[in-house]
């Protein structure tokens, strides 16, 4: 177990101790609340701070973005960049 499983020292309030927890995610997709339950978190136990663990917000981000992403990788690799002022 990593050291950071166990928890670590707010940064925030630099007092408490962010310990993993579980929390509801809320944000706005496109104009539409989306809420998801039981989301893995470290939660600070003087502020209550929150910080969301980074492998569900990565995995969060490829379902909602991926596809869209993906399609602007394509067409940015596939545009030729044009010359800039001094490159000849």
């Amino acid at each position: 177990m990593d050291a950071k499983a166990r928890g670590f020292a707010c940064p925030r309030c630099t007092v408490g101790r962010c310990a993993p927890k579980t929390t509801t995610f809320v944000d706005v997709y496109h104009g539409q609340l989306l809420a998801m339950p039981n989301a893995r978190a470290f939660i600070c136990d003087v502020c209550h701070f929150v910080e969301f663990e980074q492998e569900m917000l990565d995995r969060l981000w490829e379902e909602l973005y991926g596809e869209v992403a993906r399609e602007d990788l394509q067409s940015v690799a596939g545009h030729k960049r044009s010359s800039t002022y001094g490159e000849s």
